[in-house]
C-alpha cells in the first residue's frame, strides 16, 4: 500500500536546486512519561570526555510513535511510557 499523496502548504526552491516542501500534517504524537512529555538522551563515554545523543520525542505517524513507547517501555522495564496527540 502506497502513501496517500501529500498537502503542500508551501514550496521553495533553493539555489542549488533543492526544493523544500511544508506539508501538512494531520496530528504529532509525543512521547509521555507518567503523562508529561519528556526528551531521552543516551550517554556515550569515551576518551575525549562524554557525548549525548537525543532520540527523537515527537513523530507524525501514529505507528511510529506506538513502537517508540513499546520500546521504550521494554528497554526501562517499565509501562509508563505512552504518547499524546498534538493537533
Amino acid at each position: 500500500m502506497s502513501r496517500p499523496e501529500p498537502t503542500i502548504k508551501h514550496q521553495l526552491e533553493l539555489d542549488n536546486g533543492d526544493i523544500w516542501q511544508l506539508l501538512h500534517a494531520p496530528a504529532t504524537y509525543v512521547i509521555t512519561y507518567k503523562n508529561k512529555p519528556v526528551n531521552i538522551r543516551i550517554e556515550h563515554a569515551s576518551l575525549s570526555g562524554n557525548k549525548y545523543k537525543y532520540r527523537r520525542s515527537s513523530y507524525t505517524e501514529l505507528g511510529t510513535a506506538i513502537a517508540q513507547v513499546r520500546r521504550y517501555n521494554k528497554i526501562f522495564g517499565c509501562t509508563d511510557f505512552g504518547y499524546r496527540i498534538v493537533e
